[in-house]
Parts: C-alpha cells; structure tokens; sequence
C-alpha cells in the first residue's frame, strides 16, 4: 500500500482474499468466478478490481485472468489465513454450526488484529498438540437448558 493510500475496506479485503484462494486453488481468478463466490453482481467485481487494480495489489485488464501483484499475493494470503484460523476456532473449537462460523469468521477477521489471530491459531495447535480431543471437549460441560448467564 503507498504512502498516502487509506487501508484497504473490509468489502477490498474480501475480494482480494477471495482471488488468492481462486488462484491457490484452480490457478487462476476470474471475474465471474469472483462474482459468483461473493454473491455479488459483474459490475460490482468490476469496481473492485479496478480499485485493488489502482492500490498495485493485482494486475486487471478485462476478460482476462485477473493475477496478483506480489504485495497483492502477500496481503491476499494474510487475509485469507486469518479467515481460516478463526472458521478453525469457531467452526472445530467452538463447534458452532458450519454456516455460522463461517459467516462470523467473515466479520471478526476485519475487526480483530494480526495478533489476536496469531494467538487463536496457537491456542488451536495448543490444544491439537497437548492430546486435548477438540471435537468433543463440549460433552464434559453440559448445562442444563435453562441455563443462562447472569
């Protein structure tokens, strides 16, 4: 990111995240493959590429294959990183409902800091490397359904 250029917005972090997993995994990114993983319309891929494209974080030219700039690629997988750590923590750590951890680890990566998320990820490898059985943790805390927090 230059100098003077504010940071990029959660909808640009998004996107560029999505690109590097678009790339990471069929080893290129589209535009109407981008469209349809976001859920969002041709036009509005259009304006964000433009705008990753004017940030130098990938190289766009229409109907071609859009690719990342080194800074592009290294922000990218930050990103998407991040949202993989805390779908791990919510999705196998807090056993929340796929759906739900997925969507909550989709507004959290934007709010939270590089250094929380580190620590996730080590209170995670923590718990895989001490034995501790991640997936069933929860049946030794049962409370009753009228339980609630006070």
């Amino acid at each position: 990111m230059k100098k003077n250029e504010t940071p990029l917005t959660s909808t640009l972090e998004d996107y560029l995240a999505t690109i590097f997993r678009l790339v990471q995994k069929s080893g290129e990114a589209r535009s109407n493959a981008i469209a349809e993983e976001l859920s969002v319309t041709r036009s509005s891929v259009t304006t964000a590429l433009k705008s990753l494209a004017s940030r130098e974080l990938i190289e766009y030219t229409p109907y071609n294959p859009i690719t990342l700039t080194p800074s592009g690629w290294e922000l990218g997988k930050r990103i998407a990183h991040r949202n993989m750590i805390l779908q791990d923590f919510f999705g196998r750590v807090l056993q929340l409902d796929p759906q739900v951890a997925v969507e909550t680890a989709c507004r959290v990566e934007h709010a939270v800091s590089d250094d929380v998320v580190l620590e996730l990820g080590r209170f995670i490898l923590y718990l895989k490397e001490s034995g501790c059985d991640i997936e069933t943790w929860r049946e030794k805390f049962i409370f009753p359904k009228d339980h609630t927090s006070r």
